[in-house]
């Protein structure tokens, strides 16, 4: 046999002394949601469990209970002899006669209850009382009988004996349940969510190679376009204004393909991002920059208000991709002015994208893929993937984006991003 050892889960070859193969990201997430859901299993037997205890156990106290009543009447009409007393129970018996008084062995700390043997031997026929003994509190049935007073009491011990191996059993039946209940749950969770992460793992396979073998001739297509801008501008003397047009509204559309192809290679990234110190300020400040130009070609005004630093932990390059989808956002929407702000508030980073359109309708589902109800006024098709990117850098990043009217009730709409600040 060779050297090398087969691994048993997945047959991938590893040399002794050498490191496991690391585990794609849909295994982990597959451990993680079979371990979820055998947590939940595991929890909710526990809660039957637990109320089936609950159940038990007031079934058996009211038995018990029964069971002390008959047991004090049965012995209380016919017991004769303190020597010949059932187990559980304490028996003294009084003379009407002369007034003696024998007891059973054992009889606890305050009993008998003498006011109870008087009360009967007055002419009471029947007292019941209840005693409080070192054993706890005592049941006690005191009857009068043939020139004797009988007086019975329950031993307490006995119950508690009783529920103690009741709970006994139901805690190590219970404790095996709950176990093998997150065992199971664990594996069917597996079995099931297996198939979903496969798929999703294709899914993501295609989109990001799909994404990256067209990005090329794209390029290369974008090229040309400029090439042919540029031999129009210096070989064609008199270009029709309908061919310039063309070109540059071809140009656009190329590099909005571009940019569609980059968000579905963001969008098929499910890679955990290292956090590392960024300045989402100064990020921001170039965002702005390098969208002024589009900014001023449709006359709006854009800029950039709040702190001139704010340090968040993050990814700069998802910070950036993130701020970049929102004011392009803001920009489709706004009529004059664009507003990033960013600020930090405590323990988090705030940057808010305020616009003056039309705002947000209730309701709208805006961080949803393909969720764009933005009319083709401009000529491009807009497929609403830049604010779900958007949501999924937040949650990558343990911060959370919302959408709505803005702050300071003016007319428009307001996204906010908020990242997790360093400390």
């Amino acid at each position: 046999m060779s050297d090398a050892e087969l691994a048993p889960d997945d047959g991938v070859a590893i040399r002794p002394g050498a490191s496991r193969p690391r585990r794609s990201p849909e295994d982990v997430e597959v451990a993680r949601a079979a371990r979820r859901l055998g947590w939940q299993t595991a929890v909710v037997v526990l809660a039957s469990v637990v109320l089936m205890a609950a159940v038990v156990l007031v079934a058996v106290l009211r038995g018990q209970a029964r069971d002390a009543e008959a047991k004090l009447e049965q012995v209380a009409h016919s017991i004769d002899d303190t020597r010949d007393v059932p187990p559980g129970l304490w028996v003294t018996v009084m003379s009407t006669v002369d007034g003696s008084m024998t007891s059973s062995p054992g009889l606890p700390q305050g009993l008998p209850d003498v006011g109870a043997l008087s009360a009967v031997a007055e002419g009471r026929h029947e007292v019941r009382s209840t005693v409080a003994t070192g054993e706890g509190p005592v049941p006690v049935v005191t009857v009068e009988r043939d020139r004797v007073v009988v007086q019975v009491a329950v031993d307490p011990n006995e119950k508690h004996d009783e529920l103690e191996r009741l709970l006994t059993a139901l805690a190590f039946a219970g404790g095996t349940g709950v176990v093998l209940a997150g065992v199971a749950g664990a594996w069917f969770g597996r079995r099931a969510v297996r198939p979903l992460a496969d798929a999703l793992a294709r899914q993501r396979r295609f989109v990001a190679d799909a994404s990256h073998e067209l990005r090329t001739p794209l390029t290369l297509l974008s090229t040309r376009v400029q090439l042919l801008g540029r031999h129009l501008d210096a070989d064609v003397s008199d270009v029709p204004p309908r061919v310039r047009a063309d070109v540059t509204g071809l140009h656009g559309d190329t590099a909005a393909l571009a940019a569609l192809f980059d968000d579905l290679l963001l969008a098929a990234d499910d890679r955990r991002v290292a956090p590392e110190p960024v300045d989402v300020a100064a990020v921001a400040a170039k965002v702005v920059a390098a969208a002024a130009a589009s900014a001023s070609a449709r006359g709006i005004a854009l800029r950039t208000t709040g702190e001139s630093a704010a340090v968040a932990l993050a990814g700069g390059v998802s910070v950036r991709r993130a701020l970049t989808a929102l004011v392009d956002n803001a920009l489709d929407h706004a009529e004059s002015a664009v507003d990033l702000d960013v600020v930090r508030d405590g323990d988090l980073v705030r940057a808010r994208v305020l616009d003056d359109g039309p705002g947000i309708a209730p309701g709208t589902r805006v961080f949803e893929r393909f969720a764009s109800h933005r009319p083709a006024a401009d000529g491009r098709r807009h497929y609403g993937l830049g604010l779900a990117l958007v949501a999924e850098i937040a949650t990558q990043h343990g911060g959370r984006v919302a959408a709505g009217p803005r702050d300071d009730q003016r007319r428009g709409a307001q996204v906010t991003l908020e990242l997790p600040a360093l400390r």
